[in-house]
């Protein structure tokens, strides 16, 4: 590989991590605000709930089976995919322990966080997603899956969505008003961000310095 190609790699991967990040700080955001998480975070706290293992370690074990599975549908992970599986959970239980996010009692306090939280983890998406490293675990689960499912993609995604968190509330995880809330908004928020980082692309900077990495 030469110089520059391996420059180009690191900086996607920088990029592809931040967004990971940030993701994960809007997970953890949710959570402390109390009024019910994503459908799969319903599923995680259910699980870790039952297990006694951390979210992040949860996560990083469903991960690690839906991309198993996918791969047994001949639905090939990318590096983006085994990264995602791996560091997400990492970050979720970093931010967790560093308690830097809090857990407010007022009501308002707690819509702000969670409406805080929901927009930064769809803004952490648009940022690891631009890296074009590849899908999630969930991703390729959904591809999976339509191979066996006679449904479109996005009626596929929604059997995924409901059967977790209905097995997460099962479990005992925080199945709420936020999970619903969290299931309309989230798209908006990312479409914002893709939108923000099409005006940065439009920057002398991204221009003269990025653009070629992003090719």
């Amino acid at each position: 590989m030469g110089k520059h190609n391996t420059y180009k790699l690191i900086l996607r991967l920088a990029v592809f991590f931040g967004g990971l990040f940030i993701v994960a700080n809007g997970i953890v955001s949710t959570i402390q605000a109390g009024l019910g998480v994503n459908p799969w975070d319903v599923l995680h706290i259910g699980l870790s709930i039952q297990t006694g293992l951390s979210i992040g370690r949860i996560i990083q074990i469903v991960g690690l089976l839906l991309v198993g599975f996918s791969y047994f549908m001949k639905v090939k992970p990318s590096i983006g995919t085994i990264l995602n599986m791996i560091f997400l959970g990492l970050f979720v239980d970093l931010v967790i322990g560093l308690n830097y996010i809090p857990s407010p009692d007022p009501l308002w306090q707690k819509i702000s966080l969670f409406i805080t939280g929901v927009a930064i983890f769809g803004f952490g998406c648009s940022i690891y997603i631009s890296a074009s490293l590849g899908a999630g675990p969930r991703d390729s689960l959904m591809l999976a899956l339509k191979k066996i499912i006679p449904y479109r993609l996005g009626t596929v995604r929604t059997i995924m969505e409901v059967s977790a968190a209905s097995t997460g509330y099962l479990l005992g995880g925080p199945l709420g008003l936020g999970t619903v809330t969290f299931a309309l908004t989230v798209g908006y928020f990312i479409e914002m961000g893709f939108a923000l980082i099409k005006l940065f692309k439009e920057t002398v900077f991204y221009k003269t310095i990025l653009a070629e990495q992003f090719r």
